[in-house]
């Protein structure tokens, strides 16, 4: 579980990241990112669509893999990323990837999305 200081929750959160946040597609995700500097800590949702599988476990699977990768980069590289950032990932694969795949192609979209502090 992401501590819920970490946790985007609302509807109207999540709906304000589709519309004014950035976008970064992966080969298995998708990333939508948005700078606030309202909010000093960052935020972060999880979305896994009944497109991706119709079965509830596998869904749930994509979701705790990914607030595991995000509770390992939020412990680790805490420091080196932006302050007030709103990040929603999307699961876009049929496929059934393994942990390594969503981990990698995570970190791709982060670099992509320049979330870091020095900009890489």
């Amino acid at each position: 579980m992401l501590p819920s200081q970490n946790r985007l929750r609302r509807r109207e959160d999540f709906a304000k990241v589709y519309a004014n946040g950035d976008r970064f597609r992966g080969s298995h995700l998708m990333l939508r990112v948005l700078v606030t500097q309202a909010e000093p800590d960052i935020k972060i949702g999880i979305v896994v669509s009944k497109k991706v599988s119709k079965l509830a476990v596998s869904r749930n699977r994509f979701k705790r893999q990914l607030r595991a990768i995000f509770r390992q980069v939020l412990s680790q590289l805490r420091s080196q990323l932006k302050s007030g950032l709103q990040i929603v990932v999307t699961v876009t694969t049929q496929g059934q990837p393994n942990y390594q795949q969503l981990c990698d192609d995570l970190m791709i979209l982060l670099k992509k999305a320049k979330v870091w502090q020095n900009g890489s």
